[in-house]
């Protein structure tokens, strides 16, 4: 509804001094205060995530904002009109994943389900503030796909922030399998299998292209909280709360400083697939060496801009990886051919078309994630890990009982020189499932276990302000001391989040998409909305 404006109501009157403070303090140019945040949580199946929201509801309360809960779950039974609350545990799981990845399927839209939320979040607006954005923050409870990051992020912005929570798998599965258990009371038949079933189904939907991917939402995080332990939970958000209020005396620990230092390096990459990142470190924090993914030149190190006869990928025009994979696949087919081991229908098109359906036509989801289109070793980029350590070796500094901070899961050949280097500790974000390396060195490393080895190098999943918050978030929005030279306590200064709003934009974006995205979700699955 449009206001009137309060100059049309002061016509002909004389302006004062005060008339003037005021025009100033409300200028197009000064920030709104008290900006309304949204916070996204992706918990892994498993993952307990009540302790997560008591803590950031009863932070946030402290920071005088109004938290609501937003439970997609809820959203998605809504929109089909069903409720699943009444089965067993894996029933009810197992029902939510299918009713979400049909909404993102049928609709081909992989933010669907987050749509719903910003819609709900819409409602408690209205019912809560009139639907004037106040001291109010929603917590969507849980995001399944990336696109539903993607989307979110477009829509709120800077007063978006998507929190992670980690525990080991195999904590998880067994937490799960005991739900499962307790909720058929004890009588069904092999909850752990079950557990397991829904643990890897809620990773990814391989053969689905927008089936459940949490997978590859959960890396996009602006923080990832350890889930184990009430303790931790509580510290990690108090403390972001804190950085995001303006307490300016956090500064970043020595993991997120290695893992910040990772992703700067891998923004070095123009290998044609991924930019990978690594640094490693002394116990200390000291900075040994990084390195990328990319093509090695002549006299060590990788080619920079401007190097002399540049010869990595992009400038050649293609990937040799790929090349190899079509040579590869084309000369097993051949053999088998020659040798009478396809069938009639494989032989009716000659090897070429083939192969090129096989890799990137109509039949390429029968060898999508199969060794075969995984095989790496044809590459021609040196991968950031090694890169750092070869860095390390042509400096001559050891990095023995140093960690390795990394973007992304090592590949088992990295792994296994990351062994032999006497590096004791590797910290990623990212997951790699091409990665083979827990099953080909289970004698020398030990890979998110709940608790670090002694005798084996650990893989840790990273904790903490994810490197894409690290240069907005540790840096100072206001003096850190006062004119007398006293550090001044960021607690009195009004509890505002460090996120500046001139215009609330975002009401607009949710109005178009709740008008029109909305309806078409429920025209493609062809929902009707209920009479009440």
């Amino acid at each position: 509804m449009a206001t009137k404006s309060s100059g049309s109501r002061s016509h002909g009157r004389q302006k004062t001094a005060g008339d003037a403070a005021k025009v100033e303090t409300t200028s197009s140019l000064t920030p709104k205060k008290d900006p309304e945040l949204v916070f996204g949580l992706v918990g892994p199946v498993g993952v307990n995530l009540d302790p997560v929201i008591a803590v950031l509801k009863s932070q946030l309360t402290g920071l005088e904002y109004t938290p609501h809960v937003v439970r997609l779950s809820e959203q998605i039974e809504a929109f089909f009109d069903i409720s699943h609350s009444a089965k067993s545990e894996a029933d009810r799981i197992s029902a939510l994943m299918e009713a979400g990845t049909k909404l993102r399927v049928e609709s081909n839209e992989g933010a669907a389900v987050a749509m719903l939320g910003l819609a709900a979040i819409r409602q408690l607006r209205d019912d809560h503030s009139g639907g004037i954005p106040s001291r109010q923050a929603f917590i969507l409870r849980s995001l399944k796909h990336p696109d539903e990051v993607e989307m979110l992020r477009a829509v709120y912005g800077k007063g978006f922030f998507l929190i992670s929570v980690y525990s080991p798998r195999d904590v998880r599965v067994t937490a799960l399998a005991e739900k499962i258990s307790r909720s058929q009371f004890g009588g069904g038949t092999n909850p752990r299998a079950i557990a397991e079933e829904l643990v890897q189904k809620d990773e990814q939907e391989e053969s689905i292209p927008l089936g459940q991917d949490v997978k590859d939402a959960f890396p996009l995080a602006d923080l990832f909280v350890d889930g184990r332990s009430k303790s931790t939970i509580d510290m990690q958000i108090g403390r972001f709360l804190q950085l995001l209020f303006g307490n300016s005396f956090l500064t970043p620990t020595r993991d997120e400083h290695g893992i910040y230092h990772a992703r700067s390096a891998a923004l070095r990459s123009a290998d044609l697939n991924r930019q990978v990142g690594a640094a490693i470190l002394k116990p200390e924090g000291d900075i040994i060496a990084v390195g990328c993914n990319d093509v090695p030149k002549s006299g060590g190190d990788l080619y920079w801009p401007g190097d002399k006869d540049d010869a990595r990928d992009f400038q050649k025009g293609i990937d040799s990886m790929a090349d190899e994979r079509v040579q590869v696949l084309g000369e097993m087919l051949e053999r088998l051919n020659i040798n009478g081991l396809l069938s009639a229908k494989a032989t009716e098109r000659d090897i070429t078309s083939l192969v090129q359906n096989l890799i990137s036509g109509a039949d390429k989801k029968i060898l999508k994630n199969s060794r075969i289109m995984n095989i790496l070793e044809f590459g021609r980029s040196v991968h950031a890990e090694m890169a750092a350590l070869m860095s390390a070796a042509r400096l001559g500094v050891s990095v023995v009982g140093a960690t390795l901070y990394c973007t992304t899961f090592p590949c088992h050949m990295c792994a296994r020189h990351i062994v032999a280097s006497g590096i004791k500790r590797v910290v990623y974000i990212e997951p790699y499932p091409k990665s083979k390396a827990k099953q080909l060195h289970q004698d020398s490393i030990s890979i998110d276990a709940p608790a670090a080895s002694r005798t084996q190098v650990n893989f840790e999943p990273f904790q903490g302000i994810a490197p894409r918050q690290y240069q907005e978030i540790f840096e100072p929005i206001r003096p850190r001391k006062d004119e007398n030279g006293r550090a001044v306590d960021w607690r009195e200064l009004g509890h505002q989040p460090r996120i500046v709003r001139y215009i609330d934009t975002y009401l607009q974006l949710e109005q178009l998409i709740i008008g029109r995205e909305i309806p078409n979700l429920l025209a493609k699955l062809g929902v009707k909305l209920s009479s009440d």
